[in-house]
């Protein structure tokens, strides 16, 4: 746990998308108490006025309702004067709302992790076209039983930004929310948000790998919540293991089930669709690769109770001499179409794989069809794929991140990958990035994009433990074209920082039709500090539809 530091005499944040002007002065910090669990608030004021729009509902995380994504990012807190000590601080970035809202867990009374903010997402969970925030706080302590078993909270977007009074608070001893609240549950750790039912408002679905299935301790769950006309509720809320007949597997110690998740079209029909990881499946009994992807499919009711379908690393593994290992499938998770027929992908990262490099990491793309996932003729794409960039190596890590979208403006999705333990030369763990672009025959190391800090249009330079790529994003950062990229490199010192507690940066890239385009622009942990809160290790997580999954 970071310890308070000093408290700092007065700052600027410099924190729009293009400010130039320093904001007002610090507000203070106010507390919100929901179901005797606190989150702490913090806004700066920018020397903007907020021009009235309507929402459209066109982006990602468009919280104020412009039309262009804000950017909502998690980091670990320092130097910080609130009131209890801070979980680990998220703070948002408006396209358009005249301030900086920065948002703070509590750390339990007898201690705890940094884990406010290790899963972010972004969703319309009441249908009025203005995405609402929820935050992962997977390390929360229940207000009754004292037990570290975690919670999610649910901010609403409007045309000024989060309404951070109207926060709902939800934990496995909310009412309707099924099982119960036990010790490292890890509820919250991972979240996706998408319409599972098809009614016009985004469900949230929240996973607790830590959770214990009768005495199968850490087999994980999946709790869904349902949107509605005022958000998000638990009434209806559908609880999911291994051990219930519609999921396949059975559950066992460790599988960690609902570690990672995604929502998204897999068949064609009305229904968003529900994927889980569970990357510890098998772990110590198959040598052919470990963890399973579970596809769910979406249907008026919910999550359907019929039809599921899994692949395991051992079935989507090549199984010849190439040396490579699924090992730890699902680590990261993501769904588009990337062909273009109408049916989606899952995209499953596995950082841990055998590439033969130890920890070389690969991503595989399960093709999307009807009957749900098969292995027959899934991809699979490393650093030794032919069009890949980079160097492969032990502990790359390729595949650590995922980020799926349109970047081209073709009409199929793109993958983005990060790579945060890439050596850049003799720079140990400086990160890397790639763009693998769809194709009408499926993803393609063809005309893949190749990016480092060294590259001469993104700021700084390749430095050992930059960590260049830990967390990513494809967002609509200017209204137009395809998606754009928010890349983070939690590790990267700036100046100002002390030895060892980097600031971390943050990067946009904008999409166009060959690719990404580097604008030599950053937003840092440090322009960030306000004289309550000093954001460091800035952009751990970057909210978009799913979050969770390793770090680093």
């Amino acid at each position: 746990m970071q310890r308070s530091a000093p408290i700092l005499v007065v700052s600027t944040v410099l924190a729009s998308l293009a400010l130039s002007v320093p904001a007002e002065a610090a507000e203070g910090v106010r507390t919100i108490t929901r179901e005797g669990a606190v989150l702490q608030h913090h806004r700066v004021k920018l020397p903007r006025t907020i021009t009235p729009v309507r929402g459209t509902g066109v982006g990602r995380s468009d919280f104020d309702g412009d039309g262009v994504d804000d950017i909502a990012a998690s980091g670990d807190p320092s130097y910080y004067n609130v009131p209890l000590s801070p979980a680990g601080v998220v703070t948002v970035r408006y396209s358009s709302a005249a301030q900086v809202d920065y948002l703070m867990g509590v750390v339990p009374s007898d201690g705890g992790c940094l884990c406010f903010g290790l899963a972010l997402v972004a969703g319309d969970f009441n249908g009025d076209r203005y995405d609402d925030l929820a935050i992962g706080s997977s390390d929360e302590a229940d207000p009754r039983t004292g037990t570290h078993a975690g919670a999610v909270w649910v901010i609403p977007g409007s045309r000024a930004g989060l309404v951070v009074d109207s926060a709902v608070h939800f934990s496995q001893d909310s009412p309707g929310v099924p099982d119960g609240p036990e010790s490292y549950d890890q509820f919250g750790a991972a979240l996706a948000a998408g319409d599972i039912n098809g009614d016009g408002r985004e469900d949230l679905a929240i996973g607790a790998y830590g959770e214990a299935i009768g005495s199968k301790t850490s087999a994980g769950a999946v709790t869904v919540l349902f949107g509605g006309s005022t958000g998000l509720t638990a009434t209806g809320a559908q609880h999911l293991h291994q051990d219930l007949a519609a999921v396949p597997g059975g559950a066992e110690v460790n599988d960690q089930f609902g570690f990672t998740l995604a929502i998204g079209k897999v068949d064609n029909n009305r229904y968003n669709d529900l994927v889980i990881g569970a990357p510890r499946e098998n772990d110590g009994v198959s040598w052919d690769g470990t963890g399973m992807v579970t596809l769910m499919w979406g249907s008026a009711s919910g999550v359907s109770s019929t039809g599921a379908t899994a692949v395991t690393g051992a079935a989507v593994g090549p199984n010849d001499e190439s040396g490579i290992i699924a090992w730890y499938l699902g680590d990261t998770l993501a769904i588009g179409d990337v062909n273009g027929d109408g049916l989606g992908e899952v995209v499953a990262g596995a950082p841990g794989a055998q590439t033969p490099h130890i920890n070389g990491g690969l991503v595989a793309v399960i093709t999307g069809r009807s009957g749900g996932l098969s292995p027959t003729g899934a991809q699979i794409i490393t650093q030794r794929t032919a069009g890949v960039p980079g160097d492969p190596g032990d502990d790359d890590r390729f595949g650590g991140a995922l980020a799926v979208g349109d970047v081209t403006g073709d009409g199929r999705a793109d993958v983005l990958v990060g790579a945060p333990g890439e050596d850049i030369g003799s720079q140990g763990e400086a990160g890397g990035l790639t763009l693998l672009k769809g194709s009408a025959a499926g993803l393609t190391g063809s005309g893949a994009q190749g990016f480092d800090q060294n590259h001469p249009a993104i700021p700084g330079g390749s430095e050992r433990g930059d960590h260049f790529g830990a967390s990513v994003a494809l967002l609509n950062l200017n209204g137009t074209g395809g998606l754009d990229a928010v890349v983070a490199s939690t590790g990267e010192e700036v100046g100002g920082d002390s030895a060892g507690y980097p600031s971390g940066v943050v990067m946009p890239f904008h999409g166009a039709t060959g690719g990404l385009e580097p604008l030599n622009k950053s937003w840092t942990g440090l322009s960030l500090r306000t004289e309550v809160v000093w954001p460091q290790r800035y952009g751990l997580r970057i909210a978009g539809p799913q979050s969770g999954g390793p770090l680093f």
